[in-house]
């Protein structure tokens, strides 16, 4: 190799090893996010993120450490496989980013509001059906506490701070529907920059590869 291949090769090397410390970060988050969904019994698509996290994190562990060893041993098959290892990451992860901003833009509203419109029947039917979100996003009723009114119903304690309805101000006046779409939003949004600053970093190496195989 010149000088320039073997600067090249241990930029690699760094990155690499950047890239497999990254991917165990994300391998950490994602059980994280499992256990927490466990422990709080909740599951709002945390499960699916958790080990769509877990499973990028171990795809980027298992591609850093076939690129340093491809570096270390100056392999031309092997960097070319790791290049073309990375063009498929990148592409799936484009894919990602992109499902992600498109579930922002949309704010899934329409399968949100259906799910909403079908709790606030049962509602209706059997008082209860919403305390769950009310009492984990702080929200009272589909869209506000008129909800409540309109059908002639008491604002139910999980309305309310420290289930106490007694003092007007302890009373949530925000819709648990928006509370709930600003929540998946949120989550997607994250999901979407996580994405990008990948497929921004891995470009790096990528580039390095290719300079490393001419």
């Amino acid at each position: 190799m010149g000088l320039g291949k073997a600067t090249a090769k241990h930029l690699l090397l760094l990155l690499n090893f950047i890239f497999t410390l990254l991917g165990i970060v994300l391998i950490a988050f994602g059980i994280f996010v499992l256990v927490t969904a466990a422990n709080n019994n909740i599951d709002h698509g945390e499960n699916l993120a958790g080990g769509l996290i877990i499973t990028l994190g171990i795809i980027i562990v298992v591609i850093s450490i076939f690129g340093c060893l491809a570096a270390i041993h100056e392999s031309r098959k092997k960097l070319v496989v790791y290049i073309i290892s990375l063009i498929v990451l990148i592409l799936l992860q484009l894919i990602l980013a992109a499902m992600a901003s498109q579930g922002t833009r949309d704010g899934l509203s329409g399968s949100v509001h259906d799910g909403f419109e079908e709790l606030w029947e049962y509602e209706e039917k059997t008082p209860g059906a919403l305390a769950y979100y009310e009492d984990w996003l702080h929200c009272c009723g589909v869209n506000s506490t008129d909800d409540y009114h309109r059908i002639q119903h008491d604002i139910p304690r999980t309305c309310c701070k420290d289930r106490n309805c007694q003092i007007v101000d302890n009373i949530y006046r925000e819709g648990c529907q928006a509370k709930f779409e600003a929540y998946l939003s949120g989550k997607m949004l994250m999901f979407g920059v996580v994405s990008w600053i990948l497929i921004i970093g891995e470009s790096a190496p990528f580039w390095l590869g290719c300079c490393t195989v001419v």
